[in-house]
């Protein structure tokens, strides 16, 4: 039974979901707006961005979004991101 149920693989999945929740608080509404999509896979946050001047400008900050957005999830959750 606990190969099925694995706390630390959920607790994982839940931080993910609670950080992708958190990106508007993080970034602000008018990025959040310009946001099309979100998702974690493999430490890495994916953000689908509508402007591509914007995208361009938050690759330039992506590491300081990652330290943002681990502090507000109070765990460390990501290790990079990657814009498209």
């Amino acid at each position: 039974m606990s190969e099925y149920l694995n706390p630390k693989e959920l607790d994982d999945s839940i931080n993910e979901r609670r950080l992708e929740a958190m990106w508007g608080d993080v970034v602000g509404p008018y990025i959040n707006r310009l946001t099309l999509r979100r998702w974690v896979k493999s430490r890495v946050l994916h953000v689908v961005i509508a402007s591509a001047p914007l995208r361009n400008d938050l690759m330039i900050n992506r590491s300081s979004l990652v330290r943002r957005l681990n502090e507000a999830a109070g765990t460390s959750v990501i290790d990079d991101i990657v814009f498209r």
